[in-house]
């Protein structure tokens, strides 16, 4: 689907759920894809690309590395062997070398969950380059700006295009398209919530329409919009923060806040929705005892 005049989103149908995980592909003289999503979802990712006339890829660009966003570059990259990957630099060692990074969702959401995230494989060395903050990259007759957002992971940027489209990555909550709530972008280990709370104010301050995000599609953009969101985001670190100081664990946390989730829906969570309140109350665990003892 057509985004904007050089951007089209793609649904990797991750896990097999409609509109959960978007990557993004920039069409100039040169295209470029933005995330890959999971490497189980590759084949899907790889066929739209086809739908969308895409013989050469030249750039593959995950924002972040985890899973869901960068677990498929490899695949995305063996398909189009000439195509470069640029990552932010704190990520480059990981898709060099993706052992850490695996051992770590292991450790998280255990092997059986990683085993259906898709294999991840290492990519060439020489075919990965940095890309730092505030480097442009240019694809002909239109130009990507890197924009370093960490908070969400300490190896994140988010890309704006210069035709105003910003792919945002994790910078900015979960909001599924038709659900009534928000669900805060906070996994482990490295969720940091200063730093999220400055990376979603800078990029309130661009002169964008929308937030394009990966979780999923477009969604309003503005000062007054992430206000809205940092304040629903600030009760979900609240919450936690009284769970916490009180002795509770982890799973006191995740209940709490499918409960507000649930009413604010008025309905039972769906499955995907169940798993990323699972994974973001994990993150604001870890951040408050690692910040509070």
């Amino acid at each position: 689907m057509k985004v904007s005049e050089k951007v089209f989103i793609i649904d990797t149908m991750a896990l097999g759920f409609q509109q959960t995980v978007a990557c993004y592909v920039v069409k100039g003289r040169k295209t470029a894809i933005v995330d890959t999503g999971y490497a189980s979802s590759s084949e899907t990712v790889i066929k739209t690309l086809k739908q969308l006339g895409v013989e050469q890829l030249d750039y593959v660009i995950p924002t972040h590395v985890h899973l869901d966003h960068a677990g498929g570059v490899w695949r995305i990259a063996e398909q189009y062997p000439d195509a470069q990957v640029l990552a932010q630099e704190k990520a480059v060692k990981h898709l060099v070398d993706p052992s850490k990074l695996v051992a770590s969702a292991i450790e998280f959401f255990g092997v059986e969950t990683v085993r259906m995230f898709g294999e991840v494989k290492p990519i060439d060395e020489q075919r990965v380059f940095k890309a730092g903050d505030g480097e442009t990259l240019s694809l002909g007759d239109v130009e990507l700006t890197f924009i370093y957002t960490p908070g969400h992971a300490p190896h994140q940027m988010s890309v704006l295009v210069s035709d105003r489209t910003l792919i945002t990555a994790d910078a900015v909550p979960i909001i599924y398209p038709g659900k009534p709530f928000i669900i805060p972008t906070t996994p482990p280990p490295s969720f940091d919530y200063d730093l999220y709370l400055q990376s979603i104010r800078k990029l309130a301050k661009l002169d964008v329409e929308k937030f394009h995000t990966p979780h999923f599609g477009p969604t309003q953009a503005g000062e007054e919009y992430v206000d809205r969101l940092v304040r629903k985001v600030d009760e979900f670190i609240k919450t936690a923060d009284r769970i916490v100081k009180a002795g509770g664990g982890v799973a006191q946390v995740a209940k709490a806040f499918e409960r507000k989730l649930e009413q604010e829906a008025g309905q039972p969570l769906p499955p995907y929705a169940l798993t990323a309140v699972k994974i973001s109350s994990m993150g604001m665990f870890e951040y408050l005892r690692r910040t509070t003892s």
